[in-house]
């Protein structure tokens, strides 16, 4: 594919409105850079799938910056909890040296996933109604101070490594297992749950690009440019989330996401 200065601000552009929507509803971006690289640019599956790995490293990465900087997030805790989802992505790894799975079977599963995270998306509009929460005024290190990470950890476990596999097959972050895992299962309260979801998404994104890029399809030039557009969306988003009506968003991300899925399958 030709890089033109056109296409250059097209990426710019995408990149920049995937990182402020999702810094303001907290989704990691797989399923939209997927879906955008093979619905907009025509990319085959398994190199889009490997592309948006490498996008989500560069943009988790940075997420992850500004909520170490605002005291959000314990790396400890993260990193433990990351070990299940790197075991997923190995087992995945594992199994595809086995197992051929098909560009119409990794499109359905994608999908799927689509579907998922836009009635997940749903389920967190709900949730935040009845639920709304002050942080900027709540103690962080004092929940993590107390927080006994291997309490519940069991059946947090089986869903780290699916959250991991399915990072590796298809190309998504993570985040939409992590966060509710944490929160439901793990009794994170949902603005800690987020903030550690990103970090276990970057550390899971390492150990996937690595494996990417020795057996992979990354396309560097298209993830890099997108990539830089999201990192700057992330910063733009995260300076503007108190000022934006947060339901019209996470409304407008479920649509999306549901008429991505759509389309799709047509």
């Amino acid at each position: 594919m030709e890089i033109t200065w056109i296409l250059i601000l097209i990426l710019l552009g995408f990149g920049l409105l995937f990182g402020i929507i999702c810094s303001i509803t907290g989704i990691g971006g797989g399923p939209f850079y997927v879906a955008f690289l093979i619905l907009f640019l025509s990319m085959p599956i398994t190199e889009a799938i490997d592309t948006s790995t490498f996008i989500i490293l560069i943009s988790s990465g940075a997420a992850l910056i500004t909520f170490i900087n605002h005291g959000r997030v314990n790396l400890k805790i993260a990193l433990i909890y990351s070990l299940f989802s790197i075991m997923g992505s190995l087992l995945c790894t594992l199994l595809l040296f086995f197992i051929q799975i098909g560009d119409v079977l990794l499109k359905i599963i994608f999908v799927i996933v689509l579907f998922v995270t836009s009635a997940n998306m749903v389920f967190k509009i709900l949730q935040d109604r009845n639920n709304r929460i002050d942080i900027k005024n709540h103690d962080h290190n004092s929940f993590y101070t107390n927080f006994d990470y291997k309490k519940n950890l069991r059946y947090g476990i089986p869903f780290f490594i699916l959250a991991g596999f399915l990072a590796n097959l298809i190309g998504i972050g993570g985040g939409i297992i992590f966060t509710p895992t944490l929160h439901f299962f793990l009794g994170f309260p949902i603005h800690c749950a987020t903030a550690v979801s990103i970090a276990m998404t970057f550390f899971t994104a390492i150990v996937n690009t690595l494996i990417k890029i020795f057996i992979g399809e990354i396309n560097y030039s298209i993830g890099i440019i997108i990539g830089i557009g999201a990192v700057i969306g992330s910063y733009i988003g995260a300076k503007f989330s108190s000022k934006v009506p947060e339901i019209y968003i996470q409304s407008l991300v479920a649509i999306t996401l549901a008429y991505l899925a759509i389309q799709m399958l047509l």
